[in-house]
């Protein structure tokens, strides 16, 4: 309104400020858990992790803590079905049953084929000097002859006002990151048998629990990787090439969004190098990785996710292997290699590294994920300008918002000019045609030039005489 009497009237505009891009490293996980809370949820730290999934989680969902391990900067679980898959179990002996019953269950915290074949030993079964029955449960850890060890076991629960701190049931639940007690199975007056048992029985999820769960990570806009953590991969790996093949097409279809991800996989256990080339040749994309040999997916994966977004993997180290051993023949990384599978080996004075980060489609990882980064921030600084560029103005501002994000993108070196200086890091313009502007529409037309990793060296030696 215009004043009537002489003074001064202020009118205050507000700067777009386009906010923070979310930042990179945060891994989408799928898999069986212990415990399903409600809908996704968030972990960043181990203990989060197993305060939120359950021990039982890092036996089943080994991933999740090589890629904390490693660094990645957020999980995002996303659970399979609570029914999919088996629990191992195995049923021990009762030392003196008589018409009791003949045996007690103990069962696996989590479903999945992690835990068939460990070993369940009872021992050093006696009366304790007031005339109570104990004995020492251990249980084998997964893939290690170590044991985890249980002493002094009772199968008296005690009472509510009195509970037995001893009770076999309540120091699995508190204690054992592997098994826990059917209470079903439980008779206070016997004593188990000593001697060793299996536990058996373990199944994984099926392929469509996977799929299943694979549609909650579209909500998370954040999430710029993916990994499936598969327990059996299926005959041929047909299993993992199936869903690994869905985690492509997720990534695609996010990517349309300008929520930009990728996937990653990993080859099977005893596959050779030409069937690890085989499997790699059915998940062609620039958007997956394909690690060897099984098991180094969730440790690789956090590394890329503790980097900044444009720094290659090519030659990082990962962690988290134990005592690791590829089995990798200097041949066998070639082959490897020619076939777009990542080979992660043990390299004298460097340590376990990966040895190229490549995609399916033979591109460098660290090329996507800064083309990637470039769409997010196109596409977050977009949306502040939408109804805001009806005239030239407007359209100039957003152009300027544009190449100030840009501009810091080559200060961060994420893009850089051509080698030789002739063509710029990026090139930007905002526009409407007369037919665009009925419409109500406005184009962008953006190029960057991604920073590339230097993987090789050639020199030249002159011998002078």
């Amino acid at each position: 309104m215009s004043r009537i009497i002489p003074g001064i009237q202020v009118d205050v505009v507000k700067e777009v400020v386009p906010p923070q891009l979310s930042p990179s490293g945060v891994l989408g996980l799928i898999g069986i858990t212990e415990k399903i809370p409600k809908g996704t949820e968030r972990a960043s730290s181990w203990s989060r992790f197993i305060e939120l999934y359950g021990p039982g989680s890092a036996h089943s969902m080994p991933e999740a803590r090589q890629a904390v391990q490693n660094g990645v900067f957020e999980l995002v679980i996303s659970p399979v079905s609570s029914e999919a898959g088996s629990k191992a179990f195995v049923l021990i002996p009762i030392k003196e049953d008589g018409e009791k019953n003949s045996s007690f269950k103990l069962v696996a915290r989590s479903s999945g084929p992690w835990a068939n074949n460990l070993k369940v030993k009872i021992c050093n079964s006696r009366k304790t000097p007031d005339d109570k029955n104990v004995f020492d449960l251990e249980i084998q850890r997964p893939g290690s002859e170590e044991f985890e060890k249980h002493r002094n076991l009772s199968m008296e629960p005690g009472t509510e006002t009195e509970p037995n701190t001893r009770f076999v049931g309540t120091v699995l639940k508190n204690a054992s990151e592997i098994v826990v007690i059917d209470k079903d199975s439980i008779d206070s007056d016997t004593i188990p048998a000593e001697g060793e048992n299996l536990l058996l029985g373990g199944e994984d999820a099926g392929t469509n629990d996977y799929l299943k769960a694979l549609p909650a990570l579209k909500d998370e806009p954040d999430v710029d990787m993916v990994l499936a953590s598969i327990q059996d991969s299926g005959e041929n790996a047909s299993k993992a090439i199936k869903i690994n093949s869905e985690i492509i097409s997720h990534c695609q279809i996010m990517s349309k969004d300008s929520k930009g991800r990728i996937g990653f996989g990993q080859t099977d256990r005893g596959m050779t190098t030409k069937q690890m080339v085989e499997m790699a040749s059915n998940l062609v994309s620039d958007r997956f990785v394909l690690l060897a040999p099984h098991g180094v997916a969730g440790a690789v994966a956090g590394m890329i996710g503790s980097l900044k977004y444009f720094f290659s993997p090519t030659f990082k180290n990962v962690a988290g292997l134990g005592d690791y051993s590829s089995g990798l023949s200097l041949e066998d990384q070639r082959t490897a290699l020619k076939g777009n599978v990542v080979p992660v080996i043990k390299d004298r004075g460097r340590g376990i590294i990966v040895l190229r980060g490549l995609t399916t489609d033979g591109d460098q990882i660290s090329v996507r994920r800064v083309a990637d980064r470039a769409v997010r921030g196109v596409k977050m600084i977009g949306e502040l300008f939408i109804g805001r560029l009806n005239t030239e103005d407007g359209r100039g501002a957003l152009k300027q918002k544009l190449i100030e994000f840009l501009v810091q993108m080559e200060k961060e070196n994420a893009i850089v000019p051509s080698t030789d200086g002739s063509d710029p890091a990026f090139k930007v313009d905002v526009y409407s045609s007369q037919a665009d502007f009925a419409k109500g529409i406005v184009r962008v037309d953006m190029a960057v030039r991604p920073v590339r990793a230097i993987d090789f060296i050639y020199a030249t030696v002159l011998v002078q005489v």
